[in-house]
């Protein structure tokens, strides 16, 4: 059964691609603080818990680098 709960923070490859940049510009707004992030456990499978950085779904929201949406995106 999937969680219904609504996502409140995402991961550097799900922020990537929500900003329609790579991992590695990620990781480069963290380091340069323009993105808040903070280390978490994330949930892989009901077994199986990793460590990640997690990324505040409200700083995506008004990020000003993320990729503008072109007419064939």
């Amino acid at each position: 059964m999937k969680n219904s709960r609504r996502k409140t923070h995402y991961t550097i490859t799900e922020a990537a691609e929500k900003l329609g940049i790579t991992r590695a510009a990620v990781h480069d707004a963290i380091k340069k603080k323009r993105l808040p992030a903070k280390r978490g456990k994330i949930e892989i499978t009901q077994i199986q818990v990793k460590e990640a950085w997690l990324i505040p779904k409200k700083a995506l929201d008004g990020y000003p680098y993320q990729r503008k949406k072109t007419p064939k995106d």
